[in-house]
């Protein structure tokens, strides 16, 4: 039988480990899934997003104006 568990961190697997331990579980195999490492990608420092600011400011929106354009977007998709 197999039973596979993805874990995201070094702290989770400590934690399996323990519980498999108590339960006298000692067949275990770990297997590193390819593509699995973590990526950080630093964001482009470059871009102001100052310019996002107010984009609605000459032409105030309420929520249900927001939503009733996004239901229309939907709908016509």
């Amino acid at each position: 039988m197999r039973i596979t568990i993805e874990i995201d961190s070094k702290s989770e697997m400590e934690k399996l480990s323990i519980l498999l331990k108590t339960f006298n579980i000692n067949a275990v195999k770990i297997v590193p899934v390819e593509g699995s490492a973590l990526s950080i990608k630093k964001g482009d420092k470059k871009i102001d997003p100052k310019g996002l600011f107010g984009i609605w400011e000459s032409q105030p929106q309420s929520i249900e104006k927001i939503r009733q354009a996004a239901w229309q977007r939907k709908r016509g998709a």
